[in-house]
Formats: structure tokens, sequence, C-alpha cells
């Protein structure tokens, strides 16, 4: 673990394992320490890990300059209520999203500024994913109101 930049990620219950830097980017190995999950069907709560997925998350830059990406360590259960495999719920991002919730909320804003595509320039996203963060975080955001 590395604890300053677990720090300065500063999600909750996450934790940096390792980091790389590339060019302009930096790639931060993250992993929950859970050891179990809530099954989204029974809500059964599972201890048995059936594999691991990794997946590559765009973050908010931790220095203004460098894109962050997290290397997201997603791990799958085995409910042994209704006998399904299933993800583990990460609180910082949606379901089968390549983006945090905070990236979402911050491209958000620089679109309420300015247009979607000087922000698709900016942020080197297509102006699709830019008005599907969008539609995501206004649907996110009505449904915790």
């Amino acid at each position: 673990m590395v604890p300053l930049l677990t720090q300065l990620l500063g999600l909750p219950g996450v934790d940096v394992e390792s980091y790389e830097e590339s060019g302009d980017e930096l790639i931060l190995s993250v992993e929950r320490h859970a050891e179990s999950a809530h099954c989204p069907r029974c809500h059964q709560l599972s201890t048995h890990l059936h594999q691991n997925h990794s997946s590559r998350v765009r973050d908010l830059p931790i220095s203004h300059y460098r894109k962050t990406w997290l290397r997201v360590n997603r791990r799958q259960f085995k409910c042994f209520g209704c006998g399904k495999p299933f993800s583990e719920p990460l609180e910082f991002m949606g379901v089968r999203r390549k983006y945090t919730d905070r990236y979402a909320d911050a491209v958000v804003q620089q679109v309420m500024h300015s247009s979607t595509k000087n922000v698709s320039w900016n942020q080197g996203l297509s102006e699709d994913l830019v008005w599907s963060m969008v539609e995501y975080a206004s649907k996110k955001n009505a449904l915790s109101s």
C-alpha cells in the first residue's frame, strides 16, 4: 500500500497498492479490502470470492496536468443464496462506468460554464461521452434528491 497516494486519492475504503507514470498519465492500482459484499439480487451477504476483473477508470487529476486513471481490481463474488456471481459494488462509480462519479461531476460543471465541444477537447473525450456523463450525473442526482 502507498499511504500518501491513498490519502491524496481520498476514496473511503480504497487503498492505492501501486502506481506508474506514463507520459502525461498517472495510473494508480487500487483495491477495496472488504471481506464480503451483498448480492444485488437477493441481498444475501457473500464471502465467497469467485474471480477478479481488472478495469481502467478515469478519475480526477491528482496534479493538474496529468490524466489520472484507476486500475481497479473489481472482485466478483458467488452468492450462495441465488447461486449467481456478482461484481462488488464500488461506491465511487456507477455500474459499468469507465469513470468515477466525481470525475463525471467535474465534467458536468465544466459543461455548465462552456460547451460540450470545448470540454471534450480539453478532457480528451468524445462529445458523446461528455453527454453520457451529463445524463448519468443528472439521473444520479435526481435519485439522491
